[in-house]
């Protein structure tokens, strides 16, 4: 599967867009060359794109144990926002098991500060620090679960290794799902992240 985010609007064949919080969202292509599809949350929520218009009607269509998926995306309002993106197996608004790939941005001086975080529903998380000017900067993120465990390089890197993988039922393949989220409270005009090309393979 490979999304290039580029027209003058959000392939609603394809994606469907959930957001939760109070006040106004925007699933809006940017206004720049190259600016991908901008996602603004909700000052206090999180704005989602992904493969599942209701829990009955969500495609997975990859595999929990041998899939890749990269993103190139980047934080445009960074300061107490994250966008974190990956493969999961559930409805946006169920408790499901993931695999994540986040950048978060500058909070109250909590331990998400300026990070990228690798991250699982079992098995923890992998931080990498950032200079908050990197931040602001596209990254290039790529997600690999294997039978044995799930791997993350950022821009070509290798920056953390050695989860445990997505377990489950044979119900529990992955769809992937893209989000800008407020990291703490609310967020005045509400978190902006910009997504600018997505590929999702089974291996």
């Amino acid at each position: 599967f490979v999304e290039t985010f580029s027209g003058d609007a959000l392939d609603t064949d394809r994606w469907s867009t959930h957001s939760t919080g109070s006040g106004t969202e925007q699933f809006v292509m940017g206004d720049s060359v190259d600016g991908g599809l901008k996602i603004v949350s909700r000052p206090n929520g999180a704005s989602t794109i992904d493969f599942s218009p209701t829990d009955a009607t969500k495609k997975r269509p990859f595999s929990q144990t041998g899939s890749v998926m990269i993103l190139t995306s980047k934080l445009t309002q960074a300061q107490y926002a994250v966008n974190y993106s990956g493969l999961r197996t559930n409805h946006y608004s169920e408790a499901g098991k993931y695999i994540n790939v986040s950048f978060q941005g500058v909070t109250n001086g909590n331990s998400g500060d300026n990070k990228c975080r690798l991250t699982t529903n079992v098995g923890g998380n992998v931080d990498t620090s950032l200079a908050s000017s990197e931040l602001y900067d596209w990254h290039t993120s790529k997600i690999e679960i294997n039978g044995s465990g799930a791997s993350l390089s950022i821009d070509g890197v290798l920056s953390g290794t050695g989860f445990a993988t997505i377990t489950g039922n044979s119900d529990s393949n992955l769809h992937p799902a893209l989000v800008s989220s407020s990291a703490e409270g609310s967020v005045s005009g509400g978190a902006v992240s910009n997504f600018g090309y997505l590929e999702v393979y089974n291996t």
